[in-house]
């Protein structure tokens, strides 16, 4: 086989960096969008990012007569929020413990990890604070006597073993388990655990029952987790009995290209400088330009979205939405389905009924006898099949499979079954047992 220079000729897709950057930035929410501005302000010595002093206040809600801002709720849900360890604190300090003592126990809890572990040797966690004196045995135990079970473990192991001593009724057998054959417990071979510890199947069976009982994360019992807030994008409101649609963007920082400085360094700069500034002054250009067009984007996709489903923002009936999809939003805006489905993707609309991803407003369309009907509309007639069932009989998904269909709804066994499970509704063995 010889060498051969062979021409070709291919058509190949190839992104610009100012496509990705304008991709990259329609994606971002208003929060990511806010992180990914300043950081690009870091980047660049050109782009100058400032955040907006004038934000509006666009939620609030009353209790007890008095009205309170969404800032108000945040600050008194973050004052009123314990930290975990603040709890193990309170604990330690209700034991009769020597004064030594109890400070390289409280040192120790101070240093457990978000899980409720210790990550480091206990004597090297004490010397760092200068508590040489003291035991940090005695230490270690005395947090690890504290509630919840299980905190102050080094390991995993070590964690489950301490929640197993503080049965009622020990099982020893389990911790046998779970400090010296731990490779057949992962395995999951009991009959050869039974036959190498000589015991009955039946209590190989109970201790491993047991073990699984256990909690590996035991401070998730008293440690909430963290208030997750969202930053609405879009805001559709009813006023005065008219849809009103605005870009929540007064979150966003303002951001500009200085040219005083550009031109200035221009001037004075070398060729290699000059180049360097160049690509800034592109990269800058390419943002601001790129967040341009997101917002002209979420306008026109927001308001289509509004005109769309204008009876679910005027009564806040979710079987109001009707059928509306991706491809027709792409279609109506002369854009590619991928940009409409990035325009979409983890935005949030403030309306008079609730904060709700834009996802939810892309409703599923399925085919009926006069139309099309949208996915909310068959869960709501599922949920009045169900409801006006024989309790002694209920209805298979088969059964209502085929009641659908005489009023004109086709559609699979397995869609009902989907979406009789995203209403809530049981199994037919399990609503026959809730009967009984």
């Amino acid at each position: 086989m010889g060498l051969a220079l062979v021409q070709t000729q291919s058509l190949k897709l190839k992104m610009t960096p100012a496509l990705f950057q304008s991709m990259t930035v329609l994606q971002c929410n208003n929060e990511e969008l806010s992180r990914m501005l300043h950081e690009k302000a870091l980047e660049n010595p050109l782009l100058h990012v400032e955040d907006r002093e004038d934000r509006r206040d666009y939620s609030s809600y009353s209790i007890d007569g008095a009205a309170k801002s969404t800032s108000d709720v945040i600050e008194e849900t973050a004052a009123n929020r314990v930290d975990f360890r603040e709890l193990l604190h309170q604990d330690l300090h209700q034991t009769r413990l020597d004064h030594m003592l109890m400070d390289a126990a409280d040192i120790l809890i101070d240093s457990l990890n978000d899980n409720g572990f210790i990550d480091e040797d206990p004597q090297a966690i004490l010397d760092r604070f200068g508590k040489f004196d003291a035991d940090p045995e005695e230490a270690l135990e005395a947090v690890q006597a504290l509630d919840p079970a299980g905190v102050g473990a080094r390991s995993l192991i070590e964690c489950l073993c301490l929640q197993l001593r503080r049965l009622d009724r020990r099982c020893t057998l389990a911790e046998t388990i779970l400090t010296e054959y731990r490779d057949c417990f992962m395995t999951g071979d009991w009959a050869e655990l039974a036959s190498l510890l000589d015991v009955a199947q039946a209590d190989i069976d109970a201790a491993v029952e047991q073990i699984r009982k256990l909690n590996p994360n035991p401070v998730a019992t008293i440690q909430d987790d963290p208030p997750q807030y969202i930053v609405p994008d879009v805001v559709i409101s009813k006023r005065d009995g008219e849809l009103v649609c605005e870009l929540e963007d007064q979150y966003l920082p303002t951001i500009s290209v200085n040219m005083n400085d550009y031109t200035r360094y221009m001037e004075a700069a070398d060729a290699e400088t000059k180049r360097y500034l160049r690509e800034k002054f592109d990269e800058a250009d390419w943002l601001l330009s790129g967040v341009s067009r997101r917002r002209q984007t979420l306008m026109k996709l927001a308001q289509m979205v509004m005109e769309r489903q204008k009876n679910y923002f005027l009564s806040g009936d979710q079987d109001c939405l009707l059928p509306f999809t991706m491809k027709q939003a792409a279609e109506q805006l002369s854009v590619h389905e991928s940009t409409i489905s990035r325009a979409a993707a983890g935005k949030y609309v403030q309306t008079n009924f609730g904060v709700l991803p834009m996802k939810n407003f892309f409703v599923r369309a399925v085919r009926a006898e006069h139309g099309t009907v949208s996915a909310f509309q068959i869960q709501n007639e599922i949920k009045q099949l169900v409801k006006m069932e024989d309790r002694r009989k209920p209805l298979s998904d088969q059964n209502i499979t085929r009641l659908l269909e005489k009023s004109g709804i086709r559609c699979s066994r397995r869609v009902v079954a989907k979406y009789r499970a995203s209403c809530g509704i049981g199994s037919t063995i399990e609503r026959r047992a809730a009967y009984n």
